[in-house]
């Protein structure tokens, strides 16, 4: 680890960190900075990024830090590094990411149910899959993990809290889903609404290695089948069987997760059967195909093929005690067939043939599993068989039973009460209520046997519906799920008016005892979901019950529409924020990823969470001049300049006029009026980096780039007026045309999402390249390229592609800026124009 004490002091402000220091060093590190910034380089990873950044091959020189260095990607950010064209590589880390971050008990939602501390993952981000969002397709998806970041935090630290009591700690840059799109923190108030995921799952617990399924139980139950090792049938199941790395079956076996999924689902709109008795096995699934398909994925995730999604059109006719009904139903499903897979599922558990004819009950071994694995057999089992949430058709506000029926014929049915016992037993745990069993005889069948419907019918305490829908859930069944999570929160809204009604029908008889006329009790306490009627019955008439919600409150239906609204089917609902707390005392690490998943965003504690350069513009205006008009001034820059995360640019362009932009860069601003001659002259490049190449860019890139251009962004990006304080170089300072006391408007921004896109395109393509040209890095996150490589051109095209986006950003910015200066001052101060003084990429390869 490097020390304080390994840096030499140049002079003032430079501090380098000889070749010697570390073997594979390339070149010295140096550090550019005083006492103070050369201290705070080791509170994160800069030092420890910058030794790394010296070891790159056809460095030149020194691996530098500038004033800004804070930790990045795989380079510190301020960050400056020489490379030579022959021999040198070039890195989307070293062009530039930023981090925010979330504190470490945030809870990260796994796409297995379960939640970890962000914290707690440090040294298992690697093997993680997370649950996240596809905002285009308003679905929810799933991501790997590419980069796990620890480090104090570089912006202030909030606790942001929803009026249903979610909350989360997060730097003031951590970008939050919204109305506008993903916005930080820092740039919330209460009262706006935020998306949150209302899952909760349960907290992750280590599994043990208990044999599940062992080579002994595959043989007994073949032997019962009388497959025995005739035709070496039960030697070629367990060899494919442990190929896959399925026998013996443990319960901390990477393939657990998914067996139980498959098994409870089998067990609901399932079945299994071998051919002739004992022949090869078949497996059936039953359901809507897009459900179908996820079923299908985690077959393939155990190396088994599953078969095409298969359709049929079939009539039905069903006669029961009560009537006779005919109905059309399109029907889907699809089969594995392959005697391995099936006797794996028969052995953990799953009845072979007819489950209405033959006893079972829940596999022993699953009470003994953690929680969480407990959740995936029943929340598959539930979206085959739970009744989906819904509510009283005249009391809106109101939920049915949640109801899970099973068939049994005569001589079967104690098994069947048992196995929905089992089923309660399993739900206690996640505080889930049983309100009954109950029995019902139907139809008399064909062969003589009557059939008896059981009923495991749940709670209806809005409790113990929270807990099922919000914590158990569904799996296999995306419909049922998006609804449950509604459901979850509309249930919490509703339990914040009762409590709140229920607070105030206190007070008031407090109130009314101390003395207090009762008109100003119902002045006091009188609110949107607290009447003045409500008030008079607390006071007068006494309550035998406790107080339900008040006729102002939507029914479920219509808080569904306004709380999805512009979030489809995702799961996701909108939440008002309470409040927002400063943390000025927080002192621990925060933490944050960087996710696969083209949208960026992960989900902890039930939110869902996710390159640039400078431009300075003189005036001929003193603070003064100013200070009079600063506040109507700051309001028609809000209004000229788009900002936050996501925000919409004050330039719409098509998809040829993107590819022209970032080829041309300032030039195709000036050629639409947007910048002034002067201004590319004092632009670095001139505004264009030759080499842009918009082929070498995805896609989903232009597509984030197109609605951005004109808009700051977030984090730490900002425009700001600002006042010339001192002048350090006086010669320097004549030729800019600065003096102190003069009035200035600095820039602060990028290529927005254009270039973060470019940057995590690339960070995952070269990650293989590496490897291609056997390049030693002693952090990954420093994937790179050669420069001359057909990866390291393709890479220079996109980035040069980003820069010159980000020039024009600024340039476009710059042209409102002046305008709002226009608007405010004109006729009211000599002179009201902006000349440009420098625009400098710090975010650039060239």
């Amino acid at each position: 680890m490097v020390q304080k004490s390994d840096f030499r002091r140049v002079d003032k402000h430079i501090w380098e960190l000889p070749k010697d220091f570390r073997d594979d060093m390339r070149v010295p590190a140096r550090l550019f900075g005083d006492a103070e910034l050369f201290d705070a380089a080791f509170r994160d990873r800069t030092v420890e990024q910058l030794v790394n950044t010296a070891t790159l091959p056809g460095i030149v020189k020194y691996a530098m830090a500038m004033p800004d260095f804070h930790q990045g990607y795989g380079f510190p950010i301020g960050g400056v590094a020489a490379m030579r064209r022959d021999t040198g590589v070039i890195s989307p880390g070293g062009v530039g990411y930023d981090i925010n971050c979330l504190s470490g008990e945030s809870r990260v939602l796994h796409e297995h149910g379960y939640t970890v501390p962000i914290a707690q993952l440090e040294d298992k981000w690697e093997r993680v899959q997370l649950r996240c969002q596809d905002f285009n397709a308003e679905r929810e998806a799933g991501t790997p993990v590419v980069r796990y970041f620890r480090q104090k935090p570089n912006a202030p630290v909030y606790r942001l809290v929803t009026e249903t009591g979610e909350e989360v700690i997060a730097t003031a840059d951590h970008p939050f889903w919204t109305l506008d799109g993903m916005r930080p923190l820092g740039e919330l108030w209460p009262g706006e609404l935020v998306a949150l995921y209302p899952f909760e799952g349960v907290e992750y617990e280590e599994p043990g290695d208990e044999v599940v399924v062992s080579e002994a139980d595959v043989e007994r139950f073949l032997e019962g089948m009388d497959k025995g090792e005739r035709g070496n049938a039960a030697s070629q199941i367990k060899a494919q069987l442990r190929r896959r790395g399925l026998l013996p079956l443990r319960m901390n076996s990477p393939a657990m997760p998914y067996l139980l999924k498959l098994l409870g689902y089998v067990l609901g709109d399932g079945n299994i059967h071998f051919v002739g008795g004992s022949g090869k096995g078949v497996t059936w699934f039953y359901g809507e195909r897009e459900d179908l398909e996820a079923i299908r994925r985690d077959v393939e995730a155990l190396g088994f093929t599953p078969s095409q999604v298969y359709s049929r059109h079939r009539e039905h006719r069903l006669t029961t005690l009560y009537d006779t009904y005919e109905f059309e139903q399109e029907e889907t499903s699809f089969k594995v067939v392959g005697s391995a897979f099936a006797v794996l599922l028969a052995v953990m558990g799953a009845p072979v043939g007819a489950k209405a004819t033959q006893d079972f009950r829940v596999p022993p071994w699953l009470f003994k599993a953690p929680r969480w694995q407990q959740r995936l057999f029943l929340a598959a089992l539930f979206g085959a068989e739970l009744s989906a949430p819904a509510t009283f058709e005249a009391h809106g506000t109101n939920f049915y039973t949640p109801v899970l029926s099973m068939n049994k014929r005569d001589g079967f049915v104690e098994s069947g009460r048992a196995f929905l016992t089992d089923l309660g037993d399993l739900l206690a745990g996640f505080g889930v209520e049983v309100k009954t069993i109950s029995r019902r005889s139907e139809q008399v069948n064909q062969d003589g046997s009557r059939s008896i419907r059981l009923r495991l019918v749940l709670s209806s305490r809005p409790e113990s519906l929270i807990n099922l829908w919000g914590r158990v859930g569904f799996e296999y069944n995306r419909k049922r799920r998006c609804l449950g999570l509604v459901a979850v929160q509309y249930l919490k809204e509703k339990q914040r008016v009762v409590v709140e009604r229920r607070t105030a029908a206190e007070t008031a008889r407090v109130l009314r005892a101390a003395g207090v006329p009762a008109v100003q009790v119902y002045a006091d306490l009188t609110t949107g979901h607290v009447n003045r009627r409500f008030l008079e019955r607390s006071l007068y008439e006494g309550r035998k019950t406790s107080p339900r919600v008040d006729a102002s409150f939507p029914d479920f239906e219509t808080y569904r529409v306004e709380a999805t609204a512009g979030l489809g089917e995702s799961g996701m609902v909108w939440a008002r924020i309470s409040r927002i707390e400063p943390l000025d005392d927080f002192d621990a690490d925060v933490y944050d990823f960087t996710v696969a998943h083209p949208d960026h965003n992960f989900i902890a504690n039930g939110f869902v969470v996710s390159n640039c350069g400078v431009r300075l513009l003189g005036t001929h205006l003193e603070q003064g001049d100013v200070a009079p008009y600063l506040e109507d001034l700051t309001t028609a820059l809000y209004r000229a300049c788009p900002s936050g995360v996501g925000g919409k640019g004050r330039v719409r362009v098509s998809g040829r006029e993107l590819d022209e932009l970032v080829t041309q860069g300032a030039k195709w601003a000036l050629k639409r009026g947007l910048a002034l001659p002067e201004d590319l002259a004092h632009t670095e490049e001139g505004g264009c980096l030759p080499g842009a190449d918009p082929r070498q860019v995805s896609a989903r890139a232009k597509e984030r780039g197109r609605p951005q251009v004109g808009s700051l962004g977030a984090g730490n990006h900002f425009l700001e007026i600002e006042v010339v304080e001192e002048i350090y170089d006086p010669e320097v300072a004549e030729v800019f045309g600065l003096w102190e006391g003069q009035v200035v408007v600095q820039i602060h921004c990028g290529s927005r999402g254009f270039g973060h896109q470019v940057c995590d395109d690339y960070v995952k393509r070269l990650q293989s390249v590496v490897h291609k040209y056997n390049i030693q890095l002693p952090d990954r996150e420093l994937v790179c390229a050669p420069i001359d490589s057909p990866e390291g051109r393709a890479y220079y095209g996109a980035m040069a592609c980003a820069v010159n986006y980000a020039f024009v950003n600024r340039q476009v910015l710059a042209m409102g800026v002046r305008e709002a200066f226009e608007q405010v001052l004109a006729g009211k101060v000599k002179d009201f124009n902006l000349f440009q003084i420098y625009d400098v990429a710090h975010n650039i390869a060239k």
